[in-house]
């Protein structure tokens, strides 16, 4: 059957029909260049002879059918790609070890310490590091695996220290990990200290220094953070690069008590930790895009000015954590009715600020070494 659509006004026909008018005009250039030596091609031809309107709705509507298409695809990708339950293959079986990981290192890192936690993680971890053993055979060189040690030492550490039991937790892990978590190198992971001190001449230091010294806390001082100061934090971020400069990144500064819980109650990811005495939400202006292909090119373009944004802030002298904003339909919606967020803006990430404390500890969250996820082309 025949549909019908409009587009800029004007009824054009869909999928079955507009194939039959390209193949038509397809077959009536041949026929041109059979007789006149003309190899017109089809959309020089259909330029030529319809409207401009409907030129331009047949471009758009050619548009829309590939982004729902090439967004198909990627979904199919993303689908045989990720690191769903019960994983076989080795990173996608490290992406749920290093989650685990993460989630003993902030419990670790949590100024309201509560022993016993992580009842869910060790039902789980303990299986995912049984399958890394099988699948790498150098796994005790392995960065996530000694990372997970690591946490998990200093997780028995701190129980045993204070006369807790963790009776139930050695039963989960075979002899030789209970002998790896004993004698893990603190190095490799758990929690560290920040210390207040220690950022008073953050703005003198090199780039390299900076950098290599920033980490995402999650508890500030009660100190209110000055809207002068997000404001320049956020200018010195204006140089950050983005798609032929059209600067897509839009910037919502929270600073209502109410309304930051609210969108960090549905963000689920700090529960547990004080409110920040900021939020910032970057979304991106969908209507700085042009084709159908710059569908992803938000996420690109707001992650690099997030990262300039946590720089600048660890420049000033300020403490940081970004959140990701990747939520289920339910979570956008409420998040966008709570914000009053335009159709046209996507969420790509949000950020804690604050002033640090005296002193507060955070997640280690060893990284690779730089040549491990290099490939050189040549």
């Amino acid at each position: 059957m025949i549909k019908v659509i409009i587009v800029n006004g004007i009824k054009i026909v869909c999928l079955q029909c507009f194939g039959f008018i390209k193949k038509s005009f397809k077959l009536s250039v041949t026929e041109n260049a059979n007789k006149k030596g003309d190899a017109m091609g089809v959309k020089a031809l259909m330029e030529k002879v319809l409207p401009t309107r409907l030129m331009v709705g047949i471009k758009n509507f050619r548009q829309t059918i590939h982004l729902y298409k090439d967004s198909f695809l990627q979904a199919c990708r993303f689908n045989r790609n990720y690191s769903h339950i019960d994983p076989k293959e080795q990173v996608q079986v490290e992406t749920r070890v290093m989650f685990l990981t993460h989630q003993i290192e902030k419990g670790l890192s949590h100024g309201d310490f509560r022993y016993g936690f992580g009842k869910k993680i060790f039902n789980e971890l303990p299986f995912m590091l049984n399958r890394m053993e099988q699948i790498d055979i150098n796994f005790i060189n392995n960065t996530v695996y000694r990372e997970s040690m690591a946490a998990l030492h200093e997780y028995m550490a701190r129980h045993m220290d204070a006369g807790q039991d963790v009776s139930w937790q050695k039963s989960l892990f075979t002899g030789e990990q209970w002998e790896h978590i004993i004698n893990a190198d603190l190095q490799d992971g758990g929690s560290l200290i920040i210390r207040q001190k220690d950022k008073l001449h953050n703005s003198e230091l090199s780039f390299m220094m900076l950098n290599e010294h920033r980490h995402s806390v999650r508890e500030f001082s009660d100190e209110p953070v000055s809207l002068n100061d997000l404001e320049q934090a956020i200018q010195m971020s204006m140089r950050t690069p983005s798609v032929c400069n059209r600067q897509p990144t839009r910037i919502h500064v929270i600073r209502n008590k109410q309304l930051i819980k609210q969108a960090l109650n549905i963000q689920g990811g700090v529960n547990g930790y004080p409110l920040p005495p900021v939020l910032i939400l970057i979304t991106s202006d969908l209507r700085a895009f042009m084709t159908s292909y710059e569908r992803n090119e938000g996420f690109t373009d707001g992650g690099l000015f997030g990262m300039t944004l946590l720089l600048a802030l660890e420049s000033m002298g300020l403490g940081s954590c970004p959140l990701n904003t990747m939520f289920n339909r339910k979570a956008e919606k409420s998040t966008r009715k709570l914000l009053n967020l335009p159709d046209y803006e996507m969420l790509v990430m949000y950020i804690e600020v604050g002033h640090f404390k005296e002193q507060v500890k955070t997640c280690k969250s060893t990284r690779f070494n730089g040549k491990t996820i290099t490939t050189v082309h040549e």
